[in-house]
């Protein structure tokens, strides 16, 4: 069988085509509260739709550590990804989340009482790891993608256990173009996850980029070389694709 290239923006989600607003990283509201505060970055689904017209899809790959820390449950994740989708005007064509958390403890230091121990530990998904992409790879070459779950959704299920009873939606099969392929975050494990793909790293200084960047300077720690830097999303595409 002949699989068809595709190119793909595959893109973080917090602080990289939404707001984080402080609220994604806080222990200070309750998550249905948090939900509320989710809204694409200004001019985000002008840009998305534009890359779109050109080709590309667009991929979320999330890290979700909240749902093994205890924070909230997994359908909070699809839920959050449909608010987001709608106001995107469905442009995301499928989403991408790491349930795991290397030590399950908060920003405080300390493990929740309410942490899922089966799911804190080392993992192939959660960013830096490169989990994500090869499900993601595996799906599009099996002609699906993994989507919005909405059963997950109505049940309010708490976790599914086993990535393959999320719902998935059919897609024409293709190959993953890595060449004419970007991952975009506004963390450095975005950018090195992006390079250990094999895919070209965008950093982009939206979220928590700005501070991240300078942080990383002043401790002159060894960065990935292959990447580059966009004030935004929004940024990058306009000057890029």
């Amino acid at each position: 069988m002949e699989y068809k290239r595709q190119k793909i923006l595959f893109l973080d989600r917090d602080g990289t085509i939404c707001y984080d607003d402080g609220a994604f990283g806080s222990e200070k509201l309750p998550y249905d509260e948090v939900l509320k505060l989710i809204r694409p970055i200004e001019g985000v689904k002008e840009s998305l739709a534009y890359a779109k017209e050109k080709g590309y899809l667009l991929i979320v790959i999330s890290n979700q550590a909240g749902i093994a820390k205890g924070r909230f449950d997994e359908w909070h994740t699809h839920y959050s990804n449909k608010l987001l989708q709608e106001k995107l005007d469905n442009l995301i064509d499928g989403f991408y989340y790491c349930p795991h958390h290397t030590t399950g403890f908060n920003n405080s230091g300390v493990m929740s009482e309410k942490a899922r121990k089966n799911l804190i530990g080392r993992c192939d998904c959660r960013k830096p790891g490169i989990g994500m992409f090869l499900q993601c790879e595996e799906d599009l070459k099996n002609g699906r993608l993994q989507y919005i779950d909405n059963y997950l959704i109505d049940k309010k299920v708490s976790y599914v256990d086993g990535r393959e009873s999320i719902y998935k939606k059919e897609f024409s099969p293709s190959i993953i173009d890595k060449e004419k392929s970007y991952m975009i975050g506004d963390k450095w494990i975005d950018i090195v996850a992006g390079e250990r793909y094999g895919v070209k790293p965008i950093f982009v200084m939206s979220g928590e980029g700005y501070v991240e960047y300078h942080k990383k300077k002043e401790k002159q720690e060894i960065l990935p070389t292959n990447y580059e830097i966009y004030e935004d999303i929004n940024t990058f595409i306009k000057e890029t694709i």
